[in-house]
């Protein structure tokens, strides 16, 4: 994935002047999820948080993270390399990462926000899987509740996924943040939903579920990253 997610920061692909995780990350975008993250925190008890992927925590920095470890995780080291150098400190820290076969640190609460829209459906569920591995209590993702089918896509294409249909098959979510930050207007649904991670039961999915997905993700992600992007 690093190959690929680095030619899309690098490149500007997402089109935003204000952060390298594109418009979605942008101050305009996140105000009504920036304005209901805290009393989250405090309502759950979190005291340690993994936001992964972190992107360039343009928005996540504005959130007064008090009494709470922070740790930010993405595949892109030259972003990791400059959060740590602007935002690192004694609670904050940047580590880089793949969620799809790393080791993940533990915390209370996972974060993964406009993540798994960008996998293929094999990447998520290994993602998934290292989300529970890491004994995290709680998993606060991206999902589409009024998305009715969810089709594959290679990596760093963009879909709505409603992650309590196929092939996901999530219980209905303990909450929903609304976060509308698609800047098209569309897709208005778009939250944030919150799990508990031992509620959770990743599908096993096999990586050749969808040959030419496959094929086009291995392209982009060994030889052409910005190949039909």
């Amino acid at each position: 994935m690093k190959r690929v997610f680095s030619y899309i920061s690098q490149s500007n692909l997402w089109e935003s002047t204000e952060s390298v995780s594109g418009r979605g990350s942008e101050l305009s975008c996140t105000v009504s999820l920036r304005a209901s993250l805290p009393s989250l925190f405090e309502e759950l008890g979190i005291t340690s948080i993994l936001d992964a992927p972190c992107g360039d925590f343009n928005w996540m920095r504005q959130i007064p993270l008090l009494d709470i470890t922070y740790t930010g995780m993405d595949v892109v080291p030259e972003i990791i390399e400059q959060n740590q150098q602007q935002y690192g400190t004694s609670s904050i820290r940047f580590l880089t990462g793949d969620i799809t076969s790393n080791d993940l640190p533990q915390a209370d609460l996972i974060i993964c926000r406009d993540c798994l829209v960008h996998l293929p459906f094999w990447y998520g569920c290994r993602a998934l899987k290292q989300f529970k591995k890491s004994r995290a209590k709680y998993l606060l993702i991206t999902t589409y509740p009024a998305t009715t089918k969810n089709i594959d896509t290679a990596i760093g294409s963009w879909r709505s996924l409603n992650l309590c249909l196929a092939p996901f098959h999530f219980s209905p979510p303990q909450l929903l943040l609304s976060d509308p930050s698609d800047d098209t207007g569309k897709n208005l649904d778009k939250s944030l939903g919150l799990w508990r991670l031992d509620a959770i039961e990743p599908p096993k999915i096999s990586q050749w579920n969808s040959l030419p997905i496959m094929f086009t993700s291995w392209v982009r992600e060994y030889f052409y990253p910005s190949w039909k992007l």
